[in-house]
């Protein structure tokens, strides 16, 4: 794994990058991606969460399902952001317990056959960890991205995207980028798809 805790240049932190992203297995993106247009064509939703960094990581993948992925004429994937209901989130954190932020909202608007996208660095922050154990018991397929050695969230993975890192910068980038990716490919699939089902001109 890449030594890049700390980058000591911008050149060393573009290094980390490119270090990263080579010893990265690419399959288990495209396996996503997949995983994402089976959920669009099956009318399932997408529910995708992490914290702090990983929070606002999460949100912009949802943004960018729901508005970059959309092809006119065609439906929007139902993609949501868990972690952004802050009233829930502090009611839950002050009430309950913060372990049980992202397993509870999951648990009240999931169902079998939906996606869970877990966002961790570590893999290892129990409100994540608690989330992907409630949606493998409940039927949902569990994507997780992660970075460092993976965590405990790399066992409950039906799909583990992991960037080999110990650089929370770099694993937060390659995060962002599979958002983009994903996005992008939905996109061109679902056009490729409706493409695919206009007859031709005779």
């Amino acid at each position: 794994m890449p030594k890049h805790t700390i980058c000591d240049s911008t050149a060393d932190y573009f290094r980390a990058l490119q270090e990263t992203i080579g010893q990265t297995d690419w399959h288990a993106i495209e396996a996503y991606v997949e995983q994402l247009f089976s959920t669009w064509q099956e009318g399932r939703r997408v529910f995708v969460f992490g914290n702090g960094g990983s929070a606002s990581t999460a949100s912009h993948h949802v943004a960018d399902y729901v508005k970059t992925a959309c092809v006119d004429g065609q439906p929007r994937l139902q993609a949501f952001c868990l972690n952004d209901n802050v009233a829930l989130a502090t009611a839950l954190g002050n009430d309950i317990s913060y372990d049980d932020s992202l397993r509870w909202p999951l648990a009240a608007y999931a169902q079998p056959g939906d996606l869970c996208v877990a966002i961790s660095a570590s893999g290892n922050s129990p409100n994540v960890v608690n989330a992907c154990r409630w949606a493998q018991d409940h039927g949902l397929t569990v994507v997780c991205l992660t970075g460092f050695q993976g965590g405990q969230t790399a066992a409950l993975a039906d799909i583990h995207i992991h960037f080999p890192s110990d650089n929370y910068g770099v694993i937060e980038d390659l995060h962002l980028s599979v958002g983009h990716i994903a996005a992008q490919s939905l996109q061109r699939k679902i056009l490729s798809q409706l493409n695919s089902t206009i007859a031709p001109l005779s």
